[in-house]
């Protein structure tokens, strides 16, 4: 996979001041993305989910609080639509978030697409790394 149109990660610091705060721990592979890639856009940059197919992923949310698509913002101003212990980390080009959902029965956060305008979320795999794989071109 290759990301394209990156940011750097202004600090390391700011991945671990995100979870302390909400209580989470993100998966080791997307720290790893995170610290190369930050708010990058990948290619290819289409997926499926269990509902729907050819959904197009535009960029990480960006780590730096003052970016436009940060993680930050993003998760303050969704966190009331969302539903419990779901993190946005990803956006599409219609405003859409991919995110993970922690699920207190398992050990590693599923990825989900959540919907803004339906307001509902479609299971897309059970790992980050997984989701990764399953990225593909039209």
């Amino acid at each position: 996979m290759e990301w394209v149109l990156v940011k750097p990660l202004k600090s390391e610091q700011l991945i671990q001041d995100f979870e302390e705060k909400h209580d989470i721990e993100f998966p080791r592979s997307y720290k790893d993305i995170v610290k190369e890639h930050n708010n990058g856009r990948p290619r290819p940059n289409v997926f499926d989910t269990q509902d729907s197919k050819q959904r197009v992923a535009k960029s990480l949310l960006s780590f730096d609080p003052e970016a436009k698509e940060s993680i930050w913002g993003t998760y303050d101003t969704m966190s009331d639509r969302l539903p419990a212990d779901t993190f946005p980390f990803m956006i599409d080009q219609f405003g859409n978030y991919v995110c993970f959902y922690y699920d207190p029965l398992k050990e590693e956060p599923t990825i989900v697409f959540w919907d803004e305008e339906l307001q509902k979320s479609e299971k897309i795999s059970d790992t980050f790394t997984l989701f990764l794989d399953a990225f593909y071109e039209l």
